[in-house]
């Protein structure tokens, strides 16, 4: 005797159906609670959220459609609300992972238009890097319209003020002269999260500089400045030395490709000379010479117990000079990479440079 067939029920029937075509008639109708919850209960992750968002309310759905996106989730920081964490923990998402290149700008203004209903917080992202760029310009453009304003740099640093999160600060290859940088010094100087500020490829010349100083006192927490290809002179760079005296923060400092010069170079070796914090420097191509900076650069050398890399390249010493560096290299234990590439070193000199590097580094 064959067993009975058994027959799908004609709700159940339904509630599938519904289900399946919830995305191109997303109605509920009049169905009852009961029925509302079984098709819930099968509607597939993938639907569009400003159509899900808008009607559904199932905590149960927003549960299976977080899991299935996080590995880890747990609404009690969402105020128990599994919907709530969808949308803070997607808009997050989204600011975080932005890229101009690749997103559109409308498409994050309108999630961000939609998510607030259902936004109470979203965690600030602890780096940001913003370029101020413009796309398909051709060869018949105007330079004034790349870079951050002076109204930029003030909501920037406005923002900097009250900020507890962030901890890495790009802001190179933004067109930022003096001006714009002592706006932006105004709102770092209350800022106690940023440790890695990179300035890099701007226009910071000296009263920038001095802005920039205030901020490397005895209780900045700034451990990366990178400064290079700016356009600090001399009496920027004794501004910076006089902070590098009292900062015990710095680990590493850039002011690669600067116009520091001989004099100002020889104040910021005197300056770090005795600092124990600093492991990496590099003041290349910054017209330093022997008049100055190499008996400085010479007893940073010998007496300096923390840097463990230094360049020093293209910078004009010449082949007594580079000697002297050779010399000074011989009394420091700790120094593991010393870059005097284009500063007139004998072949004799760099090879004994390399050779003193190696037994260094090889040293438990």
């Amino acid at each position: 005797m064959s067993a009975p067939l058994l027959v799908t029920p004609l709700k159940d029937l339904c509630v599938r159906v519904v289900a399946s075509n919830f995305e191109a008639c997303p109605t509920f109708g009049p169905l009852p609670d009961d029925y509302v919850k079984k098709v819930t209960d099968i509607l597939p992750l993938d639907l569009p959220l400003e159509l899900a968002g808008t009607i559904i309310h199932d905590e149960d759905y927003w549960r299976r459609r977080s899991c299935a996106r996080w590995r880890s989730c747990e609404s009690t920081a969402h105020g128990y609300s599994w919907k709530q964490l969808y949308f803070e923990r997607n808009l997050q998402d989204a600011l975080e992972q932005f890229d101009p290149e690749i997103n559109s700008m409308d498409q994050l203004r309108r999630l961000m238009v939609f998510s607030r209903r259902y936004v109470q917080t979203v965690d600030s992202p602890s780096s940001i890097s913003v370029k101020y760029n413009l796309k398909n310009v051709g060869m018949e453009y105007d330079r004034s319209l790349f870079g951050m304003k002076l109204g930029d740099c003030r909501s920037l640093a406005k923002s900097l003020e009250t900020n507890e999160t962030l901890t890495y600060l790009d802001l190179s290859n933004n067109g930022l002269d003096d001006d714009k940088v002592r706006m932006l010094a105004s709102g770092l100087i209350e800022n106690l999260s940023i440790t890695h500020l990179n300035l890099s490829h701007n226009k910071i010349a000296d009263r920038g500089m001095r802005a920039l100083a205030k901020l490397l006192d005895s209780k900045s927490v700034i451990s990366l400045l990178e400064l290079q290809d700016n356009q600090i002179h001399t009496e920027g760079a004794k501004s910076l030395a006089r902070a590098l005296k009292v900062n015990q923060a710095l680990i590493s400092v850039n002011l690669r490709l600067n116009r520091m010069g001989d004099e100002g170079c020889k104040v910021v070796c005197d300056a770090i000379r005795n600092n124990q914090t600093i492991e990496r420097f590099n003041m290349a191509a910054n017209s330093a010479g022997e008049k100055e900076t190499l008996g400085a650069l010479s007893t940073l050398i010998r007496l300096n117990n923390s840097i463990t890399e230094l360049d020093v390249s293209c910078n004009t010493f010449g082949s007594v000079g580079c000697e002297q560096l050779r010399r000074a290299l011989e009394q420091n234990s700790v120094l593991q990479r010393l870059e005097m590439r284009a500063c007139g070193a004998e072949p004799d000199d760099e090879f004994a440079v390399a050779e003193n590097l190696r037994v260094a580094s090889a040293a438990p």
